[in-house]
């Protein structure tokens, strides 16, 4: 028999006794999860399961403990996985952040919880994979984020507000690499960009930015404490392309691969475009000067 729910709309059934809205969340492509104050399972959709691999005699349990379990043991950081469940269940915060398996997916995680007279009650989680999405930002040669996340990200970054840091900002452009091409041929200059994709993913941190924004120019972004923790990080990336060692006969003086930075520091919020284009003026003056060097924009 069909019931009204305490929205005032009658709550269909179907023959299983599960619920218009139960039957509509599993149709979602989103894994869905609701678990109680208890940490029980209240429910779960097929799509859930199928993310995370989860067998349905696990999910008949509703026991959160082994298939939370289970979910870590195909994680690449279970640990992070499970700091930030511990942290946020019983709070009444929202939370979104990506997850990564060790199959090579990326599911994006969102958090909701739900109260009742002040008092939290469950909370709800949403997985969607979107590894699809992030290899489409991602530079297929380099490995690092390509123009289009720069374009979405990068403006979030220069316009933020002032939290006390340093932001810097940083063009990195491959010195005389038309001249490489030239002579090696392209095969041998894109070796050349892997190996100085792979350099800036080794080096930068996980809070950095780093985006291939151009044939041999990449735009790097971070923030420290002072202006000089800024320019030494980017010094120790001009030094590692150079101590790389690979051989460029038609970047003189140097005789090897080299790359030269203009660097921007500035504090709170910059227009995008003015900011990028005060940092490539630098750059021309780095590379004017003699390339393998870096200029920097006090802005």
């Amino acid at each position: 028999m069909n019931r009204r729910s305490s929205l005032g709309r009658v709550e269909e059934r179907d023959p299983s006794g599960r619920s218009l809205y139960e039957r509509a969340l599993d149709a979602l492509p989103d894994g869905v999860l609701l678990t109680n104050a208890s940490r029980q399972l209240v429910y779960s959709n097929p799509a859930f399961a199928k993310h995370w691999n989860i067998p349905a005699s696990m999910v008949a349990t509703g026991d959160e403990t082994p298939m939370l379990q289970f979910v870590q043991d195909q994680l690449v950081d279970p640990g992070a996985f499970l700091r930030e469940v511990e942290r946020i269940n019983p709070t009444s915060e929202s939370s979104q952040d990506e997850v990564h398996l060790k199959d090579g997916r990326v599911l994006s995680r969102r958090s909701v919880p739900f109260e009742e007279n002040g008092l939290f009650q469950a909370r709800l989680w949403i997985f969607t994979d979107i590894t699809a999405a992030r290899e489409a930002r991602i530079d297929q040669l380099c490995g690092v984020p390509n123009r289009r996340a720069y374009s979405m990200e990068y403006p979030t970054f220069a316009e933020a507000g002032d939290d006390g840091l340093i932001k810097a900002v940083g063009i990195m452009d491959i010195d005389n690499f038309k001249a490489y091409n030239d002579r090696y041929g392209h095969a041998a200059g894109d070796l050349v960009l892997r190996q100085i994709g792979g350099l800036l993913r080794r080096q930068l941190n996980a809070d950095d930015l780093v985006y291939r924004i151009g044939g041999e120019e990449f735009l790097v972004a971070c923030k420290t404490r002072e202006g000089s923790d800024a320019v030494s990080f980017f010094e120790a990336l001009r030094t590692s392309v150079a101590t790389m060692r690979l051989t460029h006969e038609g970047n003189l003086p140097h005789g090897v691969v080299t790359a030269s930075f203009g660097l921007g520091l500035f504090r709170g919020p910059r227009d995008p475009g003015e900011l990028f284009t005060m940092i490539d003026a630098a750059l021309y003056r780095a590379k004017k000067a003699g390339r393998n060097s870096i200029c920097v924009e006090e802005l």
